[in-house]
């Protein structure tokens, strides 16, 4: 049987790249938020998840393959990351309905969610701080290493003259 390629670890900045990408999807919807709430918050939640591994990465940490918000959250504040009232009161707020996987799937129990525009506030705030710290890291060539992912189209049919 051929082996199996081993699959590196994102380093932090692939971490913060995924992260910006649905950053940048929840604040395009973010003004449509009314009709198409469920995708936004799972956009935002996803980002967190994201910003949080980035940072643990940065911190030369253990990334888990986890999306316990509430894990990840504790390890960045074990690793420095300076916590506010409004982000405590996010992680606690999304905790809920992350354990269930509410946020991926249609979970059909009552929780608490915050708003989303106080969630979209608090995600904003997160990205600048750690992204400011990931590029720092970056510019000193700390992350080295490339990705490629190629996009192939829909085949056509080819027309001979």
């Amino acid at each position: 049987m051929p082996k199996a390629n081993k699959v590196s670890k994102p380093s932090p900045g692939a971490f913060l790249n995924m992260a910006r990408e649905y950053h940048s999807a929840a604040n395009t919807l973010f003004p449509i938020a009314k009709d198409v709430t469920s995708p936004i918050y799972f956009l935002y939640v996803h980002t967190l998840e994201l910003i949080f591994k980035a940072y643990l990465g940065l911190h030369s940490c253990s990334v888990p393959q986890i999306h316990d918000l509430e894990s990840l959250f504790k390890s960045c504040q074990k690793h420095g990351l300076h916590v506010n009232r409004e982000l405590a009161n996010i992680i606690r707020l999304l905790e809920s309905e992350n354990k269930i996987h509410g946020f991926r799937y249609s979970a059909f129990v009552s929780t608490g969610i915050p708003e989303i525009g106080y969630l979209r506030h608090v995600v904003d705030d997160l990205m600048v701080t750690v992204a400011s710290n990931v590029e720092k890291t970056l510019s000193k060539g700390s992350d080295k290493g490339m990705v490629l992912k190629f996009i192939v189209g829909k085949p056509e049919k080819k027309v001979h003259l």
